[in-house]
């Protein structure tokens, strides 16, 4: 019995690999997954915890029909919080069971991918985040707000619309506060980006100039520097949104900055010695993750030659005079 495996402490990888694949084989093992649920639903502990409610529902939603919008890489997030779910259910298990325990507080869960990685959840409210690679969200207790924190890299978050509960994500010492709409959030060392794809948001933060607040509208984007002030500039958010796609566009970009870029997909980096290699203008649309493919591209249009390469680094030179 499922459940009772995955009670356990040493519950292995595989074997929550393996209930992944049972739990998407057949949409009766999905309501039979369900009816354990049913009885979590008695404890008043975490019935109303909108983190447990969170996970729950996603893990329960990978059905068929599902299987069809993530990727094999899509389910393990999902099998990441069937784990988590499980743990929640063991708290039930006791206190059915009339052990006179304390209830142990729900843990607020944290969601990741690794590099190269894009992973899509479905919160409680039907709001729904990918994260992008080598990123990772919390989702905070819900009450009177929905607040998630941005712990590392990029997410986009389409918000379901309601108006008595706003939709708040932390990033560092910043927050963005959204009813319903759709928004993506990028935290590097010493930067956080905005890109505001439909509705309405405000940012409130530190600055190197004090406290600011501002509202964006749709098709802008927003850069906070720790050392400079605010920026907000029109963007073209079909571009900026390309990697929920796995695609990275350019247009006219120093191939320092494509590199930078490619760079985040990939665990075999790029490296550029040669000064005025690294400001060659580059444009064109690139697949996330293949760094070889972009390298034979800019290679077949004359721009770079490769020096030395490992299964780590691949280094890119100035083709040679006359080749």
């Amino acid at each position: 019995m499922w459940f009772a495996r995955l009670q356990g402490g040493d519950v292995s990888l595989q074997e929550r690999r393996d209930f992944q694949r049972w739990l998407g084989a057949d949409a009766r093992h999905a309501e039979a997954w369900a009816s354990v649920g049913a009885t979590w639903h008695g404890l008043s502990s975490v019935e109303d915890d909108p983190a447990f409610t969170a996970l729950r529902a996603d893990a329960l939603s990978v059905d068929a029909s599902r299987a069809r919008r993530f990727n094999r890489r899509d389910l393990g997030l999902a099998a990441a919080g069937l784990v988590a779910v499980a743990g929640a259910a063991a708290l039930g298990w006791r206190r059915l069971a009339g052990r006179d325990e304390a209830p142990a507080v729900v843990d607020e869960p944290v969601f990741t991918t690794a590099v190269g990685e894009r992973s899509t959840f479905r919160l409680a409210d039907n709001s729904v985040v990918t994260l992008s690679t080598d990123s990772a969200v919390r989702v905070n207790h819900w009450d009177r707000e929905r607040r998630l924190t941005l712990l590392k890299g990029q997410a986009y978050f389409q918000v379901a619309k309601d108006k008595t509960r706003p939709f708040i994500v932390t990033a560092g010492d910043k927050s963005v506060t959204a009813v319903g709409t759709a928004f993506d959030v990028r935290l590097e060392p010493g930067k956080l980006s905005v890109t505001l794809v439909e509705g309405r948001v405000r940012i409130a933060g530190a600055s190197p100039n004090g406290p600011r607040r501002v509202e964006m509208s749709a098709g802008s984007r927003l850069v906070a520097d720790d050392r400079a002030d605010w920026t907000i500039a029109t963007v073209d958010t079909a571009k900026a949104a390309a990697w929920l796609q796995g695609r990275l566009v350019f247009d006219g970009e120093p191939l320092s900055a494509v590199v930078a870029e490619m760079n985040r997909f990939s665990d075999r980096k790029l490296d550029i010695a040669d000064p005025a290699l690294a400001a060659t203008s580059v444009s064109g649309v690139f697949k996330t993750g293949q760094v070889d493919a972009f390298v034979a591209a800019l290679r077949s249009y004359g721009l770079v030659e490769v020096g030395h390469s490992d299964e780590r680094h691949i280094e890119l030179v100035r083709p040679a005079r006359g080749a």
